[in-house]
């Protein structure tokens, strides 16, 4: 069992010791965040001892900065600018002297150190007891949590209870700027997916005549504003507080046993363009802070521990048979309601907002692996991410004239702004599959909820122009009969890059084709003001919908006749196979270890591919070709992206075979708390975390919606005795017990429902 999971709690992580590498690799996994911040889970005096710390970031979602990409050589359409997210001021920070002797880890002697988190209650808990160079003691507790209800602000509460009478107790609280650069990750890496800050990417001032202590700051580059905030509240009011220097602090001569509380408020606005509106949203802020401030810690954690009961009750699942797989799930669960932007302006980084890695990029990561999630427990919140798609799209359409292209859009490999930030194009801009995974993504919000009038106006405006995308970017090859193709792309497997006939790409093209079409002619059916609004500002014209049915029936997807497999792409089974069992362990992942021409040369997969392509369309598919294929595709994938094990594990269940499916799942539900990776330090893998939900309800319950109607074909794991999931479907509420014999289908909410058991309709009232 891992040294984070007790056996006495199946919803808490707890960490015990001053041990600096464990502390150092938690901060990720004790990150807390709210889809508008995050701050990473590092100690409040991380900055005095470095070896406890990778990185104190506190990152607000798409607050970020930007520069130009440096090429050795440049070529048309490249990406021309970096964006990252930028560490913002870091309001943890705290300080405390006990007769002159400053607290940390180095200093003194500290015992029954202790962290927790509660992923029940969403609740960062550290306690211990420290004895300073006098051998005078304190008990110290500190309980910390980003709010929902009011998702600007993070509360922290101290509890000091002193050992002895008389001593000098000093306490201060800082809302650190970052103009040292101590709070930084310095690390140097040749990895591509992390990109280190070593400067301040920010400008700050300090904003008088208000309440609270505020901070205005503006990135360097991209000027965009946000105002910082920080409220002190000690238990002890006759104690007289002194400001120096951005700090606030407070001198006490202790009494024995009595306990000193700090309660502390620090608070992030939401992002703003131009200096013009500081004032405004100084004072915007300051009222929010104010407001929690009469509520008091006590009563924000109330509610926050209500908002995250509502959560679990909606969206937990229960696995009987495995108490460390049960809290790896709840943990992954957690991180993901964590990172989800809800404005609809903002969406998933790779990383959520617990890391600086992948420089906090949206990628197809939000809908492919970690919508689904969204979809079936939390809808609003996926037709948020799915707006922010939405709002981009003018970027996307530029994007498409970029890449010479004359009608539609092509989405952005990786991006915050819209605008592509991939430097590397054959594993970036060539994926135009991202396309088809939004436009699926749009379809199945669509059928899932009901929801017509997103589908007809914003979906529809999304669908017709990816699927313009396809059509402008391929063409009918008449020398294969005139098949419809699409050349140089790249396919989810990085590691064959710039082919024709991805199969992957293809058949999300193809199906994008059908969306569409499907769209435009309901929207014609019902005259629907909105969606004929939409076809006529697009400028639609009927002759593409003709040629997009036409595009789709004649879509070419690569097939070897002799080996009856199919074909990832044209040449795969021309190259020779890389010999991956004799390949030193230390070369893995291969990214790190060989040049990109050497990869690209050999059958070799980095992940999933043609087997994701068979699981989301697995009614296509025979069962002995989707054996097949997986089988073949098993041999050559070297899982180095976290993407690729919960759709093995999936296809691994959808065949029957439940030791590998459990294997598989195993890995992803304890990949960030084993660090299985070997870089958790940067920021959770949030796609996995949706991988891990995928494989429990799309895996071993079975799950699919076809033909507007939800099955399942439920199978369990030999170690497993009972799971238990609830699924939202069309403004019902349907919750699924999976025992060893039987299945029981409960509907808790809405209308009567038929849906299908294996083979069997089961009527729910």
């Amino acid at each position: 069992m891992n040294s984070l999971i007790s056996k006495d709690s199946k919803w808490v992580l707890t960490e015990k010791g001053t041990d600096p590498e464990t502390i150092r690799q938690n901060e990720t996994l004790f990150a807390l965040s709210n889809g508008h911040f995050g701050t990473r889970g590092s100690l409040e005096e991380a900055e005095r001892t470095r070896e406890y710390s990778h990185s104190e970031a506190t990152l607000v979602n798409a607050y970020y900065d930007s520069e130009l990409i440096e090429y050795g050589e440049w070529a048309y359409g490249y990406a021309e600018k970096h964006q990252t997210v930028i560490p913002v001021p870091n309001g943890k920070k705290l300080a405390i002297k006990l007769d002159n002797d400053l607290f940390d880890l180095e200093t003194g002697k500290t015992t029954v150190h202790k962290r927790q988190l509660d992923l029940k209650k969403g609740l960062l808990t550290r306690s211990f007891t420290w004895e300073n160079s006098q051998g005078h003691k304190l008990d110290i507790s500190i309980e910390r949590f980003v709010s929902y209800d009011y998702p600007e602000l993070l509360a922290q509460k101290v509890w000091i209870t002193p050992h002895d009478d008389g001593c000098d107790l000093r306490i201060v609280a800082t809302l650190d700027d970052l103009k040292e650069m101590g709070s930084i990750s310095e690390e140097e890496s040749n990895d591509p997916r992390i990109k280190a800050q070593k400067e301040r990417r920010f400008k700050s001032e300090r904003l008088e005549d208000f309440e609270n202590q505020l901070l205005h700051i503006e990135t360097n580059s991209t000027g965009l504003h946000m105002i910082v905030g920080e409220k002190n509240e000690l238990s002890d009011s006759s104690v007289q507080s002194c400001f120096e220097n951005g700090s606030e602090s407070w001198e006490i001569d202790t009494v024995k046993g009595e306990t000193i509380t700090l309660e502390r408020t620090v608070g992030y606005s939401n992002i703003f363009k131009g200096a013009s509106m500081k004032e405004e949203k100084a004072q915007k802020l300051s009222t929010v802070m104010n407001e929690a401030s009469a509520i008091g810690f006590e009563g924000l954690k109330e509610k926050h521990v209500d908002h995250m009961e509502e959560f679990w009750e909606s969206s937990d699942i229960e696995i009987e048979g495995d108490d460390e797989l049960q809290v790896g799930l709840r943990f992954n669960l957690f991180h993901l309601y964590q990172a989800a932007g809800r404005d609809g302006k903002r969406n998933m980084s790779a990383k959520g907002l617990t890391g600086e890695g992948y420089e906090g990029h949206y990628f197809w990561d939000t809908e492919m692996y970690m919508l689904p999630f969204f979809l079936y427990t939390q809808p609003k919140i996926a037709k948020h991410l799915l707006n922010y798609r939405y709002t981009i799209l003018h970027e996307a359409r530029n994007r498409a004239r970029e890449m010479a292209v004359d009608k539609g859009a092509l989405f952005a490999w990786r991006t915050i702004n819209g605008k592509e930030a991939s430097p590397y194009y054959p594993a970036g801009t060539a994926q135009i599959h991202i396309n088809g995974d939004i436009a699926h993504a749009v379809h199945s919000y669509v059928k899932v909820t009901g929801d017509r009038r997103f589908g007809m106006h914003e979906g529809l405006e999304i669908l017709v122009e990816t699927a313009r995308f396809y059509a402008g970017w391929g063409h009918f090859d008449e020398k294969r009969n005139g098949a419809f193709v699409l050349n140089d792309v790249t396919g989810p497997d990085e590691y064959t890059a710039i082919v024709n006939n991805n199969y992957y790409t293809n058949l999300m093209a193809k199906h994008n084709f059908k969306y569409a079409a499907e769209m435009v002619e309901a929207v014609l059916e019902a005259g629907d003001e909105d969606g004929l609004g939409v076809l006529e500002r697009i400028g639609f014209d009927k002759t593409e919908l003709e040629n997009w049915k036409r595009a789709a029936d004649r879509m070419f997807l690569p097939y070897d006749e002799e080996q009856e497999l199919t074909m990832q792409d044209d040449s795969f089974f021309h190259k020779e196979v890389w010999d991956i069992e004799n390949t030193p362990k230390d070369k893995f992942p291969l990214l790190l270890n060989y040049h990109p021409l050497t990869i690209y040369r050999y059958q070799v997969n980095k992940q999933a591919d043609t087997v994701l392509a068979q699981f989301l369309f697995s009614d296509e598919f025979s069962q002995e070709q989707k054996a097949r294929d997986y089988e073949y595709y098993e041999s050559v994938t070297t899982h180095d992206s976290s993407l690729s094990r919960s759709v093995f594990g999936m296809m691994a269940s959808d065949l029957g075979e439940m030791d590998k499916a459990y294997s598989y799942f195993m890995d992803t539900a304890l990949m960030d708390i084993t660090d299985m990776q070997s870089n958790t330090k940067d920021g959770v893998h949030a796609a996995n975390m949706g991988g891990t939900w995928m494989s429990m309800v799309y895996g071993f319950g079975g799950m699919r919606l076809l033909n507007d109607t939800l099955q399942f074909r439920p199978r369990l794991p030999k170690d497993w005795t009972r799971v238990t999931f609830k699924v939202q479907f069309r403004h019902r509420l349907i919750k699924v017990a999976i025992g060893k014999e039987d299945t029981e289908y409960t509907l808790l909410k809405g209308e009567p429902l038929v849906i299908r058991h294996f083979d069997e309709e089961k009527h729910l009232d």
